[in-house]
């Protein structure tokens, strides 16, 4: 049986969510272990940056961040191996390398960043025996893929972004736009009427579908007073996903609903998938993960504009494809909500356009790792028990990492030059 090492980070809900999609589609087949990187391997204070420190950023000070993700965004490709998560990779090194020894896993799949990079650092100092399979969960090139060029694939949301990582540094050999790996259940076709009935809602009516409190954004309940007022005197439905924000949830319990708008007030649940299967939009932050499920299944978004920078190119790309519309204020948000009520041919049209971009990427994923070579860790135990690497990753890398930086500044140097004759 084979064995797949999973890498994920607690950086909002996103990275987490897909390990364990995959976790699941893989366990049938092989023995599955999910390790998160930074709790397992680094400090506390690197597991606040990434998460804590994060949602602090993008909730208080979306402006400071939004210039530091588009800053760095810009960086050359080049300095791919001096970039600034490097000290923080360093940090793992050392447990990451024992935890290879330890399980000798045939593939180590990431679904984050740090994942991709630790791999290549790893890469440098010494060739791993097994394969290295990473998956980027937005549509867009975030900052900092251009350090995981090491890994043996990368996994695109589709066709349209292989250009876009090429220019990053990696082959064609490399990219697989298998697609973001979401939950596999919001890939099944439901009967949206029955759906509906089973949840308690009527059948026939408009319903709209408010999801924002799987991370760290906590507009909710302005979300969900807003759009109740858009909808005043029209027949609709509202479902509203509070997920961990317990306190829009509790709000909302003890609001008197409008006439003639039914409300289905849901806290943290599994069942997304059913609930987005009874939507006729759903109205969400455009995390690359949540708009993955939503185009699944079929269903057009309604957006808010006040977004992370990395929502905002998500936002762009699925605006472009026709699968989405959005709102900068509440006169934009109703007028938007009601035109999707007026404009039933509207609707269809946006649902369709979802269709290609609609993918099996659980499935297609899991066959793709499964089909790997089982890893001969023979010559790699051999070296790091004499050589002491499993003792001194971190000084072995960060050697490998000098020498890497230097070749890569010296051939830009290079072609700089030879492009002025």
């Amino acid at each position: 049986m084979k064995k797949i090492l999973i890498l994920t980070v607690t950086a909002g809900n996103a990275h987490n969510a897909c390990a364990m999609s995959m976790k699941r589609e893989l366990e049938e087949s092989a023995e599955v272990k999910v390790v998160d990187l930074l709790k397992c391997f680094s400090t506390k204070r690197n597991v606040w940056i990434a998460d804590g420190g994060y949602n602090f950023a993008v909730s208080r000070l979306p402006k400071v961040y939004n210039a530091f993700y588009n800053r760095y965004r810009k960086r050359k490709p080049f300095r791919r191996y001096s970039c600034p998560p490097q000290k923080t990779i360093l940090s793992v090194l050392d447990g990451l390398l024992q935890e290879i020894l330890s399980f000798r896993p045939d593939v180590i799949y990431c679904t984050h960043f740090y994942g991709a990079i630790a791999l290549t650092d790893l890469n440098l100092a010494y060739p791993l025996p097994c394969k290295t399979v990473v998956s980027t969960l937005d549509y867009v090139n975030s900052p900092f893929w251009e350090a995981g060029i090491g890994v043996d694939h990368i996994v695109i949301p589709n066709e349209d972004f292989t250009d876009t990582y090429r220019v990053l540094g990696y082959s064609e050999r490399q990219l697989l736009p298998f697609g973001i790996p979401v939950d596999g259940r919001t890939l099944k076709t439901e009967d949206k009427k029955t759906v509906r009935r089973e949840l308690g809602l009527n059948e026939e009516t408009f319903t709209a579908t408010v999801m924002f409190g799987g991370g760290h954004w906590r507009g909710g309940y302005r979300i969900f007073t807003q759009l109740e007022k858009s909808l005043k005197g029209r027949s609709a439905q509202i479902v509203m996903i509070n997920g961990r924000d317990e306190k829009s949830f509790r709000r909302i319990a003890k609001r008197k609903a409008e006439r003639g708008i039914g409300v289905l007030n849901v806290g943290y649940t599994d069942q997304v998938p059913r609930y987005l299967s009874a939507a006729d939009v759903v109205i969400n932050k455009c995390g690359g993960g949540s708009s993955t499920e939503i185009i699944n299944k079929a269903v057009p978004m309604l957006v808010t504009e006040k977004l992370a920078a990395q929502e905002k190119y998500n936002l762009e790309y699925l605006k472009n494809k026709g699968v989405a519309l959005s709102f900068r204020n509440k006169k934009e948000l109703k007028k938007n909500v009601l035109r999707l009520i007026d404009d039933p041919a509207l609707l269809e049209r946006m649902s369709e356009n979802t269709l290609p971009l609609r993918k099996n990427a659980t499935g297609g994923l899991a066959d793709f790792i499964l089909s790997q070579p089982t890893a001969d860790y023979s010559d790699f135990l051999e070296l790091t028990l004499i050589g002491g690497i499993d003792l001194r990753a971190k000084k072995w890398v960060r050697k490998a990492l000098k020498e890497a930086d230097k070749k890569e500044r010296t051939a830009r140097k290079r072609a700089r030059r030879t492009n002025k004759f």
